[in-house]
């Protein structure tokens, strides 16, 4: 069901929305951190009325959690800010995913498990990409096996 969540919908609409259905399914997994920044990245204004639709009596969001947008480094490692535990400062530049293939990956199973196909698994994607900010490799397309890529990136 394609939707553009927003504070006026009713909780069973939020909940069955695709970025209801994407927190929810990930909600014990350590994939859940990143979706719930990704999606509150791209929807939030409406954040706080879907985690009370998807959790009643929801108050806030616990540690650990992501609180800044992903980043390829220059490893080409996706990378966050997290914070572990209460009252602790972030964690700077947390490895989330190995690569930018690796963390599709991971999406891609997501929304095929969740059987996400046309617009929502566009708008999951778009929410993905939207969440990575910045890319700090020398060469994105460079080939990592290639001589000239480890000597162009060492400092």
């Amino acid at each position: 069901m394609h939707t553009e969540i927003n504070p006026h919908m009713s909780a069973d609409e939020l909940r069955d929305s695709w970025q209801g259905r994407v927190i929810y399914a990930t909600r014990y997994e350590p994939l859940g951190m990143t979706v719930l920044s990704v999606i509150a990245q791209s929807y939030d204004d409406a954040m706080p009325f879907l985690m009370h639709a998807l959790f009643p009596g929801f108050e806030s969001i616990t540690t650990p959690f992501i609180c800044s947008a992903g980043k390829i480094n220059k490893n080409g490692n996706v990378v966050a800010d997290v914070i572990w535990r209460d009252w602790e400062d972030p964690s700077k530049n947390e490895v989330i995913a190995n690569s930018t293939q690796s963390l599709r990956d991971v999406f891609r199973k997501l929304a095929d498990g969740l059987d996400l196909w046309g617009k929502d698994r566009i708008e999951l994607f778009l929410a993905v990409r939207k969440w990575v900010v910045a890319d700090q490799r020398l060469d994105p397309d460079m080939d990592p096996m290639d001589p000239d890529a480890k000597r162009l990136t060492q400092h």
